[in-house]
C-alpha cells in the first residue's frame, strides 16, 4: 500500500510541475489589432498580455519595433512598461502603407515572447 502511495505522488508532482511550466505570458489585446486596415494613422502601438511584464535596466529586455514595406524602421519612444501592457508612441505620422509590428518581451515568470504582426492604412 505504501509503494502506490508513493507512486501516485510521484505521478502527481510530476504533471503539476509540467502543468505551471507551460503557462507564459501571451498577446491577449493589441492596437493596432493584427492584421486590421485602419483608416486613419495611429498614433502608437500598444500589446497587452495575460502576465505581467518584467522590466531589467541592465539589458533591453523588452523592445516593440515598427517597420514599414520598405523594412525602414519607424521612429518611436521608448518603450513603457505597465503591469502587463507594453507601449510605444510615433514620432511623426505614419503614410498609408503596411506595417509590422515586431515584438520582444520579458514575461513575469522569465520567458521571452517574440512574435510579429502586420497593419496597414488606406
Amino acid at each position: 500500500m505504501r509503494r502506490v502511495r508513493v507512486l501516485l505522488l510521484a505521478v502527481g508532482l510530476t504533471f503539476s510541475g509540467t502543468q505551471s511550466a507551460v503557462a507564459h505570458a501571451e498577446l491577449v489585446k493589441s492596437f493596432p489589432v493584427a492584421n486590421s486596415t485602419l483608416t486613419k494613422a495611429p498614433q502608437y502601438v500598444q500589446l497587452e498580455f495575460g502576465e505581467g511584464i518584467i522590466t531589467l535596466k541592465s539589458m533591453n529586455a523588452n523592445s516593440i519595433v515598427i517597420l514599414d514595406s520598405k523594412t525602414k524602421k519607424i521612429e518611436t519612444s521608448k518603450i513603457v512598461i505597465k503591469k502587463a501592457i507594453a507601449r510605444v508612441e510615433f514620432i511623426g505620422t505614419l503614410k498609408s502603407g503596411k506595417y509590422l509590428v515586431k515584438y520582444r518581451i520579458a514575461s513575469a515568470d522569465g520567458h521571452i515572447l517574440s512574435a510579429q504582426y502586420k497593419f496597414s492604412i488606406s
